[in-house]
């Protein structure tokens, strides 16, 4: 057994991988919110670094949080453009397969 097999486990043939796919029920509480989730800790982190400053900290939150804003905003529009682009199977690997090429999808 080759140990990226051993690690990953093997490949699925194609009558195997239709039973193994999830839905989009499924899928959204597994994967699809890591994105927003990693992107909301940005206000709590700033608060954490800025609070004890005081006032002259408060100066610095609003350019903090609109750079977290145009964050969730890059990572909306990004996911908007992959579902419009893949409407049936925009997986991370299917994605990065497509657009940088078969290694990366790796």
């Amino acid at each position: 057994m080759k140990l990226l097999d051993l690690l990953i486990g093997r490949k699925l043939a194609n009558r195997e991988g239709e039973s193994e796919k999830i839905t989009a029920i499924e899928g959204v509480p597994a994967m699809g919110l890591d994105g927003l989730a990693s992107s909301a800790y940005g206000p709590e982190a700033a608060l954490t670094i800025l609070a004890p400053l005081g006032l002259m900290g408060l100066a610095y939150m609003g350019p903090v949080m609109l750079a977290v804003l145009v964050l969730l905003a890059i990572l909306y529009i990004s996911y908007w453009q992959t579902i419009e682009a893949y409407p049936t199977s925009g997986g991370s690997y299917t994605v990065a397969h497509e657009n940088l090429g078969a290694n990366a999808g790796l």
